[in-house]
Formats: C-alpha cells, structure tokens, sequence
C-alpha cells in the first residue's frame, strides 16, 4: 500500500470505515477463509450500499474455493479496488442492491510484481491488486514507464485495465515511438493473463492463462467488470523525462478553432503536433482553460523546476470530503452562483500556477499522476471520439460550440446543470502493431479499438463532462448532449463510443438507464465495420463461455452484455 496519510483517509471514507463480523454465517463458505461486512460507496457517492459481505483470499487456492461456493450458492461475486468509479460496473443502483452479493478484496495478498528484462523492452508480471503508484514506482526502479497513464495512482491495476484506462498521447510530430510503448490504453500492453474461468471438462471454475495472440482472450483485456483477472503480463519500454508546462492565458476558441491558421498557432492540434501529450480543463462559465502540455525531455530546460514525487498540483488535490460535500450542498441550493464558483476555481488555478507547478520536469511517473483521491468528488459522463488525426480541431469544434449551446439554453432558463469542468484528452488507438507478441488480438470491448472499415482513424478524442451528482437538470442536460453526440458522430468522420468508467446511456432519470443506447447504440458501436470474427455478438459469447453462470456481473452489465 502507498504509504499516504491523505489516500488512507480517502480510502477509509470511500468504504464508510464500517468493518463489522457478520452476524449470521453464509451457508457453505470456506470455514479457513476470513470475511467480513462493509459498507460500500464510489467514488462520487452514487452508489452506496452497507453490510456487505467481504471476502479476503490469501491464495489463488482461497479465490477458486470462493467463486466455486458462490456459484454453487447462487452468489454473485465481484472483485473490488479502490472505487474509484462512476458507472455502476460492480454494484448495482435501486432496490436490494446487495442481495447474494459478495465482493473481493485481494488488496492483501495479491499485488506481488516482477519485472524481467529484454534488450529492446521488458515484461512486467504484477497481480491485480496492486496499486498504479506502486507499481509505476516499482518501475521506475528499474528504468521503466509508461508512455501515459491515468492520472489518479490510487487505482489498482486491475481496475484500469478492466476498462482500458488511458491517459493523453499520441505520436509527436518527428517522435520515435520507443519498443514496449503504445499510445492506445494500458490494455494494449497486455501479453497474457491469467483469469477465472469456467472449465467444461472439471465443471467448475479454475484458473487458466491466455496469451495474447488467443482470440478468447480478445474480451478479457478489457472486460468492464465481467470477469476476474488474477495477474497479467505487460510489455514496458525505457522510462522517459517529462516536461510538463501549464498555461491559462489562451482563450477557449483559439484552442477549440475549426481552423489551423489561427494566429499565433495555438489550437489543440498544433500543441499535440508538438508535444503529442496535452489535456484541457475548461470551468464552466469561463473562457480560458487551464492547459497541460507534456513533452519528451531527456534533459531540464533550463526555466523547468524538478519534481522527484507524483501530485505537483496542491490547490486541485488538498481538497477534503467535508469540503467538497460543502461546495456541492451551495451549488444544489444556490445554482446561481455557478458562474462565480467557475471563475473562481480559474482564478485559483491562475494563480497557483504562477510558480514552481507552471512548468515541472521529471521521470513520467512523477508528471503522468497529479489527481489525488482529495479532489471534488464529482460525477462524469465520459465518451471517446475515433476519427483521424487531421480532423481533430473539426470534431473539438463542433463538441466546443454544441456545448456552448446547451449551456446558454440553460442558462437563459435559469438553470445551472454543470458546476464542474469539461476536460479533453486525445490518445492512440489499441493498435495490436504496438504490441511485441505475435499476431496479437484487439481489445474487443475497448473503446480505442480500431476499425476496419476506417483505417485511416487514428486518435481518438476523450471528452467528459463533471458536474456534482445531485445538481438539478444534470441528468437533462447530460442526456441532451449525449443524444447529440451520437448523431453527429455517427461514423461519418467521426464516431462515439462510451467510456466504461463514466456516466452514459442517459435516460429522463438517470445515467446507465437508456435502454437505446444500452441495447443498440452501444453494441452497433462495437460492431459496424469489424470483422466478422471480433465483433460484439462474439465478445459477448466468448464472456459467457468464460462465465456461464453470470457471478462476475452486476445488473448493469446483464443487461448490457445479454444475449
């Protein structure tokens, strides 16, 4: 566990710290395996759930004992981490939610890693449970990292390869990509697996490893929940310098602009032909967004300040729960006061960047994570836009003046639906060229995956949009947007797919409850233009082959992934 008084107190909370022995036994659990009941709560508070059973494996013999009992108990069992997501991939919302549910904590036992070293690149075998700072610190011991990553560390490893987590990059113009390195999600890094699964011959779950060039393994690299993966290797490159350099004096329409030639050459797709590495976030009801810029530096520019830890942003991170609990109750009772909270939030980034933070130099780890689990706890929806790399400024256009429009259809009325920022990122696809195995699959559910039909798209935007949970009219707002952006990116010159993590499939009540874009949309997005070997239908079947018994899935994903 990362040694952080800050993560542990985050971390207790998101678990309410209620840790209690059951009082009743579970009929037929393992007698030498320890549980116990918890209570449940993500990361944006959405969900919350109490006295549910926990069970602590302290070996893969304890894991296979306790998904056999639950399927022979009719329980469904789900691995947990540091529930730091929105969508509910693990626990479902409404009545009952925790009826025969258990969850795993493999936190205890399960996060052992060992790297082995080649002459162009390495292999990194890490069980599931181990922490993203952890790990990438282990790394970096031995002069490896990734090329981007989540930004939050205290997510499990398990957790981000779950739903392909990625960060922001693509290739620099005049960048070398460096052997072991992708610019798709740390799914595509993945050369093998292990994962529970069900075994026709034995009739009962076991553990059993797949390599990456294995068409049943094209699900499990990014399986959104639907599975347990125990361990997995992944290929690692040579680590690298990062500079990062902030800037909050350009306006929103220079970097959001149709056109290229704007005058001083600052829109988004001329930092990424620079840099390759970049990200806004915009406050809402403010005009110039705070912009990070990365680029490779093997050596300190001269004006850089160098960091030698993660977290170099203390105004965005030392936000407590009380706090954030604070600003939310203000913004649901007072909306009108949005606005000024937005500029704000732009004024105390503006001003905090004045120093050291502005322009930071260091290995990639120490620049790649910067969000804490003391930030606001907000809510996002979350979707990625594939197209190719010359109409990036086309597609961040009509995202930029659409979501203007929506927001001063609102406002005129009175309502104030995002109190958060918009935030963009843009990475690679999950292209299998990048990897160093042999013939290797696709991520069939990822959201990067490539298309067939559509060779030439190569990026893929990340647009999201925060707000907090209980704010009115978000969910009208959210859904508004969202039927819009399936419209206009509709495969023509771009196309949307959802991110797993995030809110989506927006109905007139609530998020994750569309029945459209869950049983259609979705699945369509997946399908049209793939190969007929490697689409929806057969992702779908290969998870069922993987899990007949459906214990891996929440009622979300019943629906989602039914037949």
């Amino acid at each position: 566990m990362i040694s952080s008084d800050s993560i542990e107190q985050e971390n207790n909370y998101s678990q309410q710290n209620f840790i209690t022995e059951p009082k009743y036994p579970l009929l037929n659990f393992p007698s030498n395996i320890k549980y116990v009941n918890r209570s449940f709560r993500n990361w944006s508070g959405e969900i919350q759930a109490y006295n549910i059973p926990y069970c602590i494996p302290r070996s893969t013999e304890d894991v296979i004992s306790i998904v056999n009992w639950a399927w022979k108990e009719n329980y469904k069992l789900r691995p947990i981490g540091q529930s730091h997501n929105w969508s509910p991939l693990i626990m479902g919302i409404g009545k009952n939610p925790t009826a025969r549910i258990m969850l795993m904590d493999l936190s205890q036992s399960f996060t052992h890693v060992n790297i082995e070293h080649h002459p162009q690149f390495s292999i990194v075998t890490a069980q599931t449970a181990i922490l993203m700072e952890t790990l990438l610190t282990q790394m970096e011991e031995q002069d490896l990292g990734f090329t981007a990553t989540p930004a939050p560390g205290d997510l499990t490893l398990g957790a981000v390869l779950a739903i392909n987590g990625h960060g922001s990059a693509i290739k620099a113009f005049g960048e070398e990509p460096l052997t072991g390195h992708t610019y798709g999600s740390l799914s595509n890094t993945i050369l093998s697996l292990s994962a529970v699964v069900w075994d026709t011959e034995s009739q009962q779950y076991t553990i059993k490893r797949f390599e990456r060039n294995h068409p049943d393994c094209a699900p499990l690299l990014t399986h959104i929940g639907s599975a347990l993966i125990l361990e997995v290797q992944f290929q690692a490159g040579k680590n690298q310098r990062l500079r990062c350099q902030s800037f909050t004096d350009i306006p929103a329409a220079e970097l959001f602009a149709f056109s290229g030639n704007t005058k001083e050459n600052r829109t988004f797709s001329q930092f990424l032909d620079k840099s390759g590495r970049a990200e806004i976030i915009l406050f809402p009801f403010t005009d110039k967004p705070w912009l990070k810029v990365w680029s490779v530096s093997p050596n300190k520019p001269a004006s850089s300040t160098e960091v030698k830890t993660p977290y170099n942003y203390p105004f965005s991170d030392n936000i407590s729960l009380s706090i954030s609990d604070i600003t939310e109750n203000i913004l649901i009772n007072t909306p009108a006061l949005t606005p000024l909270i937005g500029e704000m939030q732009y004024q105390l980034v503006k001003g905090a960047l004045q120093g050291r933070e502005k322009d930071i130099w260091g290995w990639s780890k120490n620049l790649l994570l910067y969000v804490k689990p003391t930030t606001l706890r907000v809510t996002a929806n979350g979707y990625a836009i594939l197209t190719r790399r010359a109409d990036i400024q086309r597609v961040l256009n009509v995202f930029y003046t659409q979501w203007q429009t929506l927001m001063k259809e609102f406002t005129v009325t009175g309502k104030y639906p995002v109190n958060g920022p918009l935030e963009v990122r843009v990475t690679g696809l999950d292209d299998p060229a990048d990897v160093v195995h042999e013939k290797a699959v696709v991520p069939s559910l990822s959201a990067i995956r490539p298309r067939s039909d559509h060779p030439e798209w190569d990026v893929a935007i990340w647009l999201d949009i925060l707000t907090f949970p209980k704010t009115p009219h978000a969910i009208e707002f959210m859904r508004q947007f969202e039927k819009w952006l399936f419209q206009e990116f509709n495969g023509t010159y771009a196309s949307a797919r959802v991110e797993w993590s995030k809110g989506w499939a927006y109905s007139e009540n609530a998020a994750w409850e569309d029945e459209e874009v869950l049983t259609k949309i979705i699945p369509v997005s997946f399908t049209d233009g793939l190969p007929t070997d490697n689409n929806w239908d057969l992702a779908v079947s290969a998870l069922q082959k993987h899990d007949p018994h459906n214990i891996f899935r929440s009622p979300l994903l019943d629906k989602l992934l039914s037949d």
